[in-house]
């Protein structure tokens, strides 16, 4: 199989690869057994205690991503509306409208599982929580009515909830923005959301006004406002550099990327990821490598790459996981390590369930695996 077809696309507008909350993408298989198991637990458990009640809504919202991850959008939304009809009934049961506070991430969900079906439209208002926070309004989450009352109360038991709901205002926005396929009017929207958000949520849309330029072939304009962007840390400082890489290299200024894009290597390759969560700084290294590889450095690309795979050993991210090895098969087929790297990849590709993964390498897709059956029945147990 061609190493070119089962490999993502060599974009040079990446990914948001700001460091901020991703859940890293284990093996389906046994990350559903394993929810299925604690999904048990919670529910032989009782009374239904808040953090139990919290626990088994985190194990819902993570069921959900592991079932839209195996390619069943429409289930994983079920799974959603299931869990807020569950909740709608515990906050009149108890009469307890706090409870609501754990129907924000389903309603979120539903919102991102709308737009990766197409409709960004019906998925903006999903996003848009911050703004009824702000406002101490009501919202209606489906089933779950949350009254202008319950906010105080929502943030009281987590007060962590506005800058969640706020990173989402901007980020799903705008991924949602760019997926609709508008990169030209994207600037204008990311500078109305400047406007509207507080200041330490404006790193994320100077990153997705980054990515806009150049997939609407603003490389020049990219490359300004990556001099001007407002990194909050090191992550968000690697990440605005990998898009200036990027934009010199559309710019045709191969000299001046390459030298940056070898300076990052020495970086990554060299030091312990401690500025980055583990998946951000994986996104970072398929990013640099990429762009190593556009820009005639494969040397340096496969050290990139080996890095990844250094990393992938303890800490796993399939999907990534497998993209390293192709990476480093492709640049090197005949390294010293390539037979265990093709025999990982194997392994890898014999279980993976991830809906992307079997479709990149020509793979028919397995939502209705017996770990993401069973793990659909826990959750519609835990509901009822």
């Amino acid at each position: 199989m061609s190493a070119i077809v089962a490999r993502s696309g060599n974009s040079l507008a990446g990914d948001f690869l700001i460091d901020h909350d991703r859940p890293p993408r284990r093996a389906l298989d046994s990350w559903a057994i394993e929810l299925c198991g604690e999904l048990s637990a919670l529910g032989a458990a009782s009374p239904l205690s808040a953090d139990r009640r919290g626990a088994t809504a985190a194990c819902m919202n993570l069921a959900a991503l592991v079932v839209a991850h195996a390619g069943d959008l429409q289930t994983a939304e079920r799974l959603c509306r299931l869990q807020l009809e569950w909740l709608a009934r515990l906050a009149s049961e108890s009469g307890d409208s706090s409870i609501l506070g754990d129907a924000l991430q389903p309603w979120i969900n539903v919102g991102r599982l709308r737009v990766l079906q197409g409709d960004a439209g019906g998925a903006r208002p999903h996003f848009l929580l911050a703004e009824h926070l702000r406002d101490l309004r009501p919202v209606q989450l489906g089933p779950c009515d949350l009254p202008a009352s319950a906010w105080p109360l929502v943030v009281a038991a987590d007060p962590a909830i506005p800058q969640v709901l706020w990173n989402v205002y901007a980020i799903d926005q705008l991924k949602a923005y760019l997926r609709a396929g508008d990169p030209e009017g994207a600037p204008g929207f990311a500078s109305r959301l400047r406007r509207l958000t507080p200041p330490d949520v404006h790193r994320f849309i100077d990153e997705g006004e980054i990515l806009a330029l150049l997939r609407g072939g603003h490389a020049e304009e990219a490359l300004e406002k990556t001099a001007v962007a407002d990194p909050a840390t090191t992550a968000d400082e690697m990440a605005f550099l990998l898009h200036r890489v990027a934009a010199m290299a559309a710019l045709g200024q191969v000299g001046s990327a390459r030298q940056l894009a070898l300076g990052l290597t020495a970086i990554v390759t060299q030091t312990e990821p401690q500025f980055a969560t583990p998946p951000t700084f994986l996104r970072q290294l398929k990013q640099l490598g990429l762009l190593l590889e556009t820009l005639g450095a494969e040397r340096y690309a496969l050290a990139v790459y080996t890095r990844g795979l250094d990393m992938c050993d303890g800490y796993e991210d399939e999907p990534l996981h497998l993209e390293f090895i192709e990476g480093a098969l492709c640049l090197a087929p005949g390294h010293r390590a390539s037979a265990g790297w093709r025999s990982v990849r194997d392994r890898l590709l014999g279980r993976s369930l991830y809906f992307k993964v079997r479709r990149r390498y020509g793979m028919a897709a397995k939502p209705d695996h017996v770990s993401i059956r069973d793990l659909v029945a826990a959750v519609e147990s835990a509901a009822a």
